[in-house]
């Protein structure tokens, strides 16, 4: 039963929290983090399921989906696109201190997530602090994606300007 309310809680969440991907400075950019996590999440999700690393018991459309994508697609990308919003302008060391301030919390609720539901299962080889190491790691991931993303905006603004004064 509590299964299935977080599953909607993570359904609702995601939902609410659209708005957040049009926060300035530019939205393309949050969209495009939005989605690019969603895949890598997805992707490792895959890896983990395929080594036998991590099941999903009970996840949303278990008939289509071996994937927690409720998980992989909603929650994960808000929390790194807002992990990457807060370090929009930062340099590395406050980069690296605000992703452990963002990982404890959602490596804790993936720890009692496997610990008390039946939404996730780590296999005996598998660690706690292996999620956390992971989270943190996935949250650099995102905001080296962003760095690139915000790299090549920049260049395709410059060329749209030097494009504009040779019309």
């Amino acid at each position: 039963m509590i299964e299935r309310t977080i599953i909607r809680v993570g359904i609702i969440f995601g939902i609410l929290a659209f708005p957040t991907l049009f926060k300035r400075p530019s939205n393309k950019l949050w969209v495009s983090l939005f989605i690019i996590n969603g895949i890598f999440n997805h992707v490792l999700d895959r890896i983990l399921i395929t080594t036998k690393k991590l099941k999903y018991p009970k996840r949303f459309l278990p008939r289509i989906f071996k994937v927690n994508v409720v998980y992989d697609y909603l929650v994960c990308p808000y929390l790194s696109v807002w992990f990457a919003q807060q370090t929009y302008h930062d340099k590395l060391p406050k980069i690296l201190m605000k992703a452990f301030f963002f990982t404890i919390p959602q490596a804790s609720y993936e720890i009692w997530l496997e610990r008390k539901t039946d939404t996730m299962k780590f296999s005996r080889s598998w660690e706690w602090y292996y999620s956390i190491f992971l989270v943190f790691i996935v949250k650099l991931i995102s905001r080296g994606v962003l760095s690139i993303l915000k790299l090549f905006m920049s260049m395709i603004i410059q060329r749209s300007s030097i494009h504009d004064k040779n019309t």
